[in-house]
C-alpha cells in the first residue's frame, strides 16, 4: 500500500551515505580499498563487487545540496549523514542543518539484510519532539525534494537483479564496466520507483560513477552522475554527484549533492546508532566534526 503523506514526511527526513542507482548492495567482505580487484567474468561479477564495496566500514560527512526545478526555481538543504556497519545490517542516521523550517529533524534507518525482515526508518520531529516508527515497502518519495528516491539511499540485495555486460569504455578518464540491470521482482520497483536501466562502474573499485533507469513513471528517467573522485581512509568515493529527471526527453530538474568532511574507518560510536538516540542532547551526535572540518 502506497502512502504518500507518510512518504512526503520521509523525503524530509531520511539521509544517508548516497548508495547510488545501481544493481545491488550487499553482505559479504568490503573490497572498496587499493588492494587489487577481484577477476571479473560476468556481469553478476560486477553486481558482486559493487554490493560489497559497501561493507565493513563507517562514514560520516555534510551534504549540501541544490535542487532546480523545471521553472528555474532553487532550494537548498544542508544535513549531515552517518553511518555503521553492523554484522550484515547498515544503520544510517542523519540531521538537517538547513533550513531552519526543517532544523534538528532527525532520521535512523536500518537496512536489513535478513530473511523475512523489511527496513525499518524512525523519525523524529523536533516540533513534538517526538520519535515516529515507520515501516514502507514504497520508498519512492524523493529525498528533501530533490530527485533522488529515498529507496535508492538504502541498500539493495543482488538476487533482486538480472544484468547483462554491454561492454567496456572510459569515463572521466577512469575504465568502467557498462551494464544493463533490470530488478526481476515487482516489490523492487515498488520500493524504488524504478525500473530497467543501464550503469557504468569503475572497473578497479566497482564504483558506480554513471547511470541512466527509467523511471515507473511514463516516459520518465532518472539520470546520475559523479565527479571530483578521491580516496578517503581506504575508500573510493566521488565528492560531487547529480540526479536529473528527464521527462519526454527533457531535463525537468537536476539536484546536486557535495559533500564536506567527508571521512571512512573513524569508529563512531555505537550508541549514535539506535531509535532511542534520536533527538538525544546527551551524546556528541549534534556537535561531532571529523578532523578535517575542523582544520
Amino acid at each position: 500500500m502506497k502512502r504518500p503523506a507518510l512518504l512526503k514526511t520521509l523525503s524530509t527526513a531520511i539521509a544517508s551515505t548516497f548508495l547510488f542507482t545501481a544493481g545491488a548492495q550487499a553482505t559479504t567482505t568490503q573490497l572498496n580499498t587499493q588492494a587489487s580487484p577481484p577477476p571479473v567474468k560476468s556481469c553478476q561479477d560486477v553486481l558482486l563487487g559493487i554490493q560489497n564495496r559497501y561493507n565493513g566500514y563507517d562514514s560520516w560527512r555534510i551534504v549540501k545540496m541544490k535542487i532546480t526545478d523545471e521553472n528555474g526555481n532553487v532550494k537548498r538543504r544542508t544535513i549531515t549523514a552517518t553511518h555503521q556497519n553492523s554484522g550484515i545490517n547498515r544503520y544510517l542516521r542523519s540531521r538537517v542543518l538547513e533550513p531552519a523550517e526543517l532544523r534538528d529533524t532527525e532520521a535512523f534507518a536500518v537496512d536489513s539484510f535478513e530473511d523475512g525482515k523489511a527496513d525499518k526508518v524512525w523519525l523524529y520531529m523536533p516540533s513534538t519532539q517526538k520519535t515516529l516508527d515507520v515501516e514502507s515497502k514504497d520508498l519512492s518519495g524523493r529525498l528533501y525534494g530533490s530527485d533522488i528516491a529515498i529507496g535508492e539511499m538504502l541498500i539493495r540485495l543482488a538476487r533482486d537483479y538480472d544484468c547483462k555486460m554491454l561492454g567496456e569504455g572510459e569515463y572521466k578518464g577512469y575504465p568502467v564496466y557498462k551494464l544493463y540491470v533490470n530488478p526481476n521482482n515487482e516489490d523492487e520497483v515498488i520500493r524504488l520507483g524504478l525500473r530497467d536501466g543501464e550503469v557504468w562502474v569503475e572497473k578497479d573499485t566497482f564504483l558506480p560513477v554513471h547511470s541512466t533507469f527509467n523511471a515507473d513513471a511514463p516516459n520518465e528517467q532518472r539520470i546520475f552522475d559523479t565527479d571530483v573522485y578521491r580516496w578517503i581512509n581506504g575508500v573510493f568515493a566521488p565528492e560531487k554527484y547529480s540526479v536529473s529527471t528527464r521527462k519526454d526527453g527533457r531535463i525537468i530538474s537536476t539536484s546536486l549533492f557535495q559533500n564536506y568532511g567527508e571521512q571512512f574507518n573513524i569508529g563512531l560510536p555505537k550508541d549514535w546508532y539506535s531509535p532511542e538516540s534520536l533527538g538525544s542532547l546527551t551524546t556528541n551526535w549534534r556537535e561531532f566534526r571529523t578532523e578535517s572540518m575542523k582544520n
